[in-house]
């Protein structure tokens, strides 16, 4: 999976790292996470896929709503007048 910078990939595979186990096994490379899934069948192996993708789509989604709500946006001012 392709993410807009290495920093984001980063983030993301540290927060489903855990979630892993004996099923999943990732790794950094740059802004690419890289993957291997490995089960006992055909329909394991769906429901794994989709286990880690479901998570790495929320961890990036609530990484992305997290940034958005610290952002100071230029438009802002400060009680200090800056």
């Amino acid at each position: 999976m392709e993410f807009e910078n290495a920093e984001t990939a980063k983030k993301v595979l540290d927060s489903v790292r855990l979630d892993n186990g004996e099923w999943i096994s990732s790794r950094l490379e740059g802004n690419r996470i890289m993957c291997e899934a490995s089960s006992d069948s055909i329909g394991g192996l769906l429901h794994t896929a989709e286990d880690f993708l479901a998570c790495v789509a929320l961890a990036e989604k609530m990484m992305k709503k997290n940034c958005d709500k610290c952002a100071i946006l230029p438009s802002e001012s400060h009680d200090d007048g800056s």
